[in-house]
């Protein structure tokens, strides 16, 4: 009997740490925080926004080759609307690690299908299409 017990405990445990990445949620302010390792960054993707009327959304913190100095994020809306704009990704609280998205994988986060490669990472809107790759050298193209 307390064999089967530590065993059930392993498989609860196991089932943890394979757990996938957070899927579509329609529920207002939601998003998911992920790092990105080409080009390193810190990006936040939201099947909805707070503010009325942005909705779903991908947000990535860095310096960008079009930006001005000043703007540290390329914003990007499920329907298409892009910009650069200076803010912070708010990271505060108690939070788990944030996952960090490996190249070579394909991901789904948020209603965003994400394409993690070598020469820079594709964030696109699964209902929409729209989205915006950022290469290694932090050129973004807005699509």
């Amino acid at each position: 009997m307390p064999v089967r017990k530590i065993a059930l405990a392993g498989l609860g445990m196991a089932a943890l740490t394979f757990a996938p990445l957070a899927s579509a949620d329609p529920t207002v302010g939601h998003d998911a925080k992920v790092n990105t390792q080409t080009p390193r960054m810190l990006c936040e993707i939201g099947s909805d926004d707070a503010d009325p009327g942005i909705g779903p959304n991908v947000i990535c913190q860095g310096q960008f080759v079009q930006a001005s100095a000043d703007d540290d994020q390329a914003f990007v809306t499920a329907s298409g609307q892009f910009s650069y704009r200076s803010a912070n990704i708010g990271v505060g609280g108690d939070h788990a690690p944030f996952d960090t998205l490996v190249p070579g994988q394909t991901y789904h986060i948020q209603g965003w299908t994400v394409v993690a490669e070598d020469n820079g990472i594709r964030f696109t809107n699964d209902g929409t299409k729209h989205g915006m790759f950022i290469s290694s050298d932090t050129t973004v193209s807005p699509f």
